[in-house]
């Protein structure tokens, strides 16, 4: 249950809150008939399995079972208690948080800040910066450098609201004083403790700010540049907002807020290296750019980044670091399921300077034209080697195999098949030798792997419980188990017949616990006079895996279309309509049955005696009884 939060505040935020805008901030989400469905992004996932059903207000992965509402959707891809939840989808619905949920819902916690709290000060410090840039006679000389030197408009600026934070180590402390408690802006990295003092200091200090925002636009982290000219001798020209509870460098992206909906609709993401390349990028009309925070792009980025496009191009500088990057960045990513493209720049160029004298309609040629991930590095070896040496093809074709055998995941995939074939061709090889070398090479690789000290170290392997529908049931769990599922379908879809049911299937006589407790509630609901839909019975859950569960069995029944067949019978105002007869009648029929298998316990032990007593005469009437019913029962299915 959820108590102490309100309900009908709950069902109002939910009312407020369109599911599918909600999950498209994070993943890519196509029509599949009046549904739509995306790549999950809690499990490695492939091909589409993820649906989401706005009817219901629900989503659901087929794969992975996770599942829920739009409350269980922020919970688990933000990694926040439901409290925290509802907060965030209330702010997005500008909705006020009733103070007798919020006074229930603000437990004390010594060691832990909630995420909403951490948002809320990051977006005051943002309006701190920003207003210091672009209103005050401190941040002129950085205002200048902006738009002198970097070539930004003043629309820029407030697009990707930047700031200034000015030369004083406490001009944030002072700032948020009677405001924001200083272990608050700790915790969110904006302030720390210099070795041997007491008292706190502003991380930033008189540099350039860039918010780094999350895919739902909410400030989580800062990127700072020192101003040129200023006293910087040993200081880092760029320096990050440390990792905290909301910010991860490997998981998030520079722009991704502004490039959204351009990624959308050019199914493709241009990736750069910095803050200034991506503004410059944005502001010379090329939107679909994002940038990594000051690490190189990891397979974390590209899981997330194929959930939002179809297409994944790295833009490297041209120099011989930006060439470097391009070739070390191969084999961790060849083997993802994206187009993966690479481009390193002409003229040994970065993407502003390329902007500046080239134009927009240039990179977007090149970004169009760029190649393939094994592509670009056979044309690497192509021009290193050539082609008319016997010598010159041998090289290729090893480094090339080098590559394809250090790539985690690629092993018996289709596109392996598919380099060879294409590899093969480029070199004038027959296939099966190019194979047969392949193979070669990843047994030597996995033998010096195996003879490293660390080879052998024994994995520990989760072990997780498991739940109706799940691989791990035996089949007689799975028969029971379905029986008691399409009785929660039919409650789900038909919630006015949970009194008819109960006047013939008891709690009790439901074996999975996790449905006997939703038919319970559904009885606890209709007896409180509230009709047992699926959003009145997700607002009596808190336990993630119980909604998922709930979840599953709506969209089970949405499958089967179980509502259609109700009410297309022709017995719907009998009483019990045909499809819930027939689900009452299997789980009586199973409740007959056991009895049956009890009682050959009974007679088994008074067959040893030569006369039977009564009890024993009344089971064996009764095991007649329920034979003659199956002899019924199998004939009427025969026929």
């Amino acid at each position: 249950m959820s108590p102490g939060f309100d309900q009908n505040f709950k069902e109002l935020v939910r009312q407020r809150t369109n599911i599918v805008e909600l999950v498209s901030e994070s993943i890519q989400l196509t029509p599949s008939g009046h549904d739509f469905k995306g790549l999950c992004p809690f499990h490695n996932d492939h091909n589409p399995s993820m649906m989401v059903y706005p009817e219901r207000g629900t989503w659901r992965c087929w794969v992975c079972n996770n599942g829920g509402d739009c409350f269980s959707w922020v919970e688990k891809y933000d990694d926040v208690s439901f409290y925290e939840a509802l907060k965030i989808l209330a702010e997005k619905a500008h909705l006020e948080l009733p103070q007798s949920t919020a006074r229930v819902g603000s437990v004390p916690r010594s060691n832990i800040v909630e995420k909403t709290s951490l948002f809320e000060v990051m977006k005051w410090a943002e309006q701190q910066f920003h207003h210091c840039l672009m209103e005050t006679a401190e941040g002129e000389y950085a205002r200048r450098y902006l738009i002198e030197e970097r070539g930004y408009t003043e629309d820029t600026i407030r697009q990707f609201r930047l700031g200034f934070h000015p030369d004083h180590w406490q001009w944030l402390v002072n700032r948020a004083q009677g405001k924001y408690a200083e272990a608050l802006l700790s915790e969110a990295k904006l302030i720390f403790k210099k070795e041997g003092h007491n008292r706190y200091s502003d991380y930033f200090v008189n540099r350039v700010m860039f918010p780094v925002r999350d895919e739902r636009k909410r400030v989580v982290a800062f990127g700072g540049r020192v101003l040129p000219g200023t006293n910087s001798d040993g200081i880092a020209k760029y320096f990050n907002s440390p990792e905290s509870l909301i910010f991860t460098k490997s998981k998030l992206l520079f722009g991704l807020d502004q490039a959204r909906q351009r990624i959308r609709e050019t199914e493709t993401v241009v990736v750069v290296e910095g803050y200034t390349d991506c503004i410059t990028a944005h502001q010379f009309g090329v939107t679909n750019v994002v940038a990594t925070l000051g690490t190189a792009l990891t397979d974390t980025h590209v899981s997330y980044l194929k959930r939002l496009a179809r297409k994944v191009v790295l833009v490297f500088d041209g120099d011989d670091a930006g060439q470097n990057a391009a070739e070390r960045s191969l084999t961790k990513f060849i083997s993802q399921e994206v187009d993966l493209r690479i481009l390193t720049l002409p003229a040994r160029k970065d993407p502003a300077e390329f902007l500046e004298e080239q134009g927009a309609e240039k990179l977007k040629q090149l970004i169009d034209q760029a190649p393939e991930a094994w592509s670009f590095k056979l044309n690497i070896c192509l021009k290193k080697f050539g082609l008319e040496s016997i010598d010159g093809q041998h090289r290729i074709l090893e480094q090339m195999l080098e590559l394809l055998a250090a790539s985690p995941n690629l092993t018996g995939k289709v596109r392996e098949d598919i380099i060879l074939r294409k590899l093969s061709d480029r070199l004038g090889l027959h296939e099966q030798v190019v194979r047969k070398r392949l193979s070669e090479v990843k047994q030597k690789r996995h033998s010096n792997l195996n003879s490293s000290p660390s080879a052998n170290e024994s994995r520990s392997i989760p072990i997780t419980n498991s739940i109706p529908g799940s691989s791990q049931e035996t089949d007689h769990t799975a028969k029971d188990n379905q029986l008691e599922s399409e009785l929660l379908e039919i409650i789900f879809v038909y919630p006015e017949s949970v009194t008819q049911i109960h006047q013939h299937i008891s709690p009790s006589n439901l074996k999975n616990q996790q449905l006997r407790f939703l038919y319970q509630l559904s009885i606890d609901l209709t007896e409180e006079g509230i009709v047992p839909v699926l959003d009145r019975i997700l607002d009596r859950i808190d336990d993630p895996d119980l909604k998922q569960l709930v979840v599953k069995i709506d969209a089970q029944a949405q499958e089967k279309a179980i509502h259609t067949k109700i009410h297309a019978s022709p017995n719907l105002h009998e009483g019990i309509p045909h499809f819930l007869k027939h689900s009452i009648k299997n789980l009586k029929w199973r409740e007959e049955r056991e009895h049956h298998e009890q009682t050959k316990g009974l007679l088994f032990q008074n067959s040893q005696n030569t006369s039977l007593n009564s009890d024993a005469k009344e089971l064996l009437k009764k095991a007649s009884e329920f034979h003659q019913k199956r002899h019924q029962k199998n004939s009427l299915e025969t026929h």
